[in-house]
């Protein structure tokens, strides 16, 4: 049910923009594409597998302002507001702005991919800060932590129906990734329904300022 709700809201939304979604996505796999086509790893090799970690590593963190603004986009798709490709670069708009996403889109992805290594810890990581790179957009007067902290606040209690919207996708997703290109198609799908998940928990747990 909680899947189903918010696969209708996502449908509404992107009803007139879905060329936007798909130019949103496709921009945004083009240039992970092109970062991880750079990256050469030789599984034999201690040293290239080490290096293509750190690799990998400086260039996810460098371009976190385009995996934010990808959730910004969508958000702004989420709430019928005007959404340009260009949003996707918005955190690179100043220093502070940059860094702010920086900082802490490197501790959650940390927190999350050492918690992947016991799996549980991992999972919990990416429901509890799922609604970090919402919160970067909607609380600019927050540091990092408050946002962290924050997004931790409105989760509690939320994290299984965040888990059954997820779940809701998972035959879908099966398909984009045998289709290799589906994955372009379902992104606008999957983020506009998490996008409005987000604004229900914030309409209805947002303290007041």
């Amino acid at each position: 049910m909680e899947s189903k709700f918010y696969k209708e809201i996502a449908l509404a939304r992107l009803k007139g923009r879905w060329m936007t979604g798909l130019w949103i996505s496709l921009v945004y796999f083009m240039i992970f594409g092109f970062i991880s086509s750079r990256l050469i790893l030789d599984i034999d090799d201690t040293e290239s597998v080490a290096m293509f970690a750190l690799t990998n590593t400086i260039a996810t963190i460098v371009l976190a302002p385009v995996s934010v603004g990808r959730s910004w986009a969508f958000l702004r798709i989420c709430r019928e507001e005007v959404t340009r490709v260009s949003v996707l670069f918005e955190g690179f708009g100043s220093i502070r702005g940059y860094l702010r996403i920086v900082v802490a889109y490197g501790i959650v992805i940390l927190l999350v991919n050492v918690g992947m290594l016991l799996v549980l810890p991992g999972i919990y990581f990416f429901l509890a800060y799922r609604f970090v790179p919402y919160l970067l957009h909607d609380r600019p007067d927050l540091s990092v932590f408050k946002v962290m902290a924050e997004s931790r606040r409105m989760m509690r209690g939320e994290k299984m129906r965040l888990i059954k919207v997820y779940a809701g996708f998972i035959l879908w997703g099966v398909i984009a990734f045998l289709s290799q290109i589906g994955i372009v198609f379902l992104t606008p799908y999957v983020e506009t329904a998490i996008a409005s998940f987000y604004e229900r928990v914030r309409q209805e747990k947002t303290k007041p300022v």
